[in-house]
């Protein structure tokens, strides 16, 4: 019986952390990485009361196993995780017509907030349109909340900028169309922030741990999952760690704190920089919708770090974290 409760835990472990993952990369593929072990037809009539297999890879079970065994607040930036400390990426809007001519819509991102700009680029192969228009629509109305021309750069290239609203809904449309009616259009989402930074403190040391406080001006009170990039301010800036907590704030000015264990610090000297904050606000309710942080414009300046003064003794895992990695060397053998 303990042994199908663990495994029920590591495979929710699991589960959590692909899809977790996924959320991260945001909305362009969704992992397939784990799946059932055994077909429908395969199963035994009483399947349902029997704990079911989870099949992963090898490398999976490893990757899992490390980050049991390291800080879950400051996770190192490797090649696993690497994507979700870079801006996100969103496939462009292909439609091919007749005669060879390609439209491609590239929205600069997927999801903005308020006061953001949307922006945009339209590439078109084939035939060079004389106009080219734009609409930012409601899409359950068709209620045309922005329109204009677009004119081609010196690179051929169309770029449209429209500025951000506050009254904007959360779910939009961009159209882009010229004579004779050649066109594209893509999805966007538009969101009023629930929170955003305000500055950033002065770094401090506790024992083992860098601490970064940061301000937030929070517009909705509720339980806050925050995520942010901490990295080495220089010319192309080099991403350390993937600092995360949850926090439950008040409205108005709220304080609090992300924590860099040593272990993911370089051993010299460095100036640190934080990017890629993101800011969640859980669902009130179920079935209520997730709020969004207002992102970063630039990433922040943080100051001088010297590691030399942070105690550099082992992060101890807890005892269940040492069980469920106890379990999963047992699965991969």
């Amino acid at each position: 019986m303990k042994l199908f409760v663990l495994v029920g835990c590591v495979t929710a472990g699991l589960v959590w952390f692909v899809l977790s993952r996924d959320r991260a990369q945001g909305p362009a593929e969704v992992s397939t990485s784990i799946s059932a072990g055994v077909s429908s037809a395969q199963q035994p009539a009483n399947a349902a009361l029997q704990p079911q297999p989870v099949a992963v890879e090898e490398s999976q079970l490893t990757q899992f196993s490390e980050q049991l065994l390291t800080p879950p607040y400051s996770q190192a930036v490797h090649a696993g995780n690497l994507a979700q400390t870079q801006d996100p990426q969103v496939a462009a809007v292909t439609i091919p017509l007749d005669g060879g001519i390609v439209w491609t819509l590239q929205p600069k991102q997927f999801r903005f907030s308020y006061p953001e700009p949307i922006e945009a680029t339209v590439r078109v192969s084939g035939e060079q349109p004389a106009l080219l228009r734009y609409q930012l629509r409601r899409p359950s109305s068709d209620q045309v909340l922005a329109s204009g021309d677009v004119e081609a750069g010196q690179d051929g290239l169309y770029r449209l900028k429209i500025s951000g609203q506050e009254d904007f809904p959360d779910e939009l449309e961009l159209a882009v169309d010229s004579e004779p009616g050649h066109g594209a259009l893509t999805p966007l989402q538009y969101v009023q922030p629930v929170a955003w930074l305000e500055q950033a403190g002065r770094l401090a040391v506790d024992d083992t741990d860098l601490l970064i406080p940061l301000q937030l001006q929070v517009k909705q009170a509720g339980l806050y999952r925050v995520q942010a990039v901490l990295g080495v301010r220089q010319h192309q800036a080099k991403p350390l760690a993937i600092l995360q907590g949850e926090f439950s704030l008040a409205a108005g000015t709220a304080d609090i704190v992300l924590r860099a264990h040593h272990s993911v610090l370089p051993a010299e000297s460095f100036q640190a920089e934080l990017s890629r904050l993101q800011l969640e606000l859980a669902p009130p309710v179920p079935g209520a919708k997730t709020g969004y942080g207002r992102a970063l414009t630039a990433p922040v300046a943080l100051g001088d770090v010297d590691p030399s003064a942070l105690n550099k003794r082992p992060y101890q895992p807890n005892a269940q974290a040492l069980q469920r990695v106890e379990l999963l060397q047992q699965l991969s053998q």
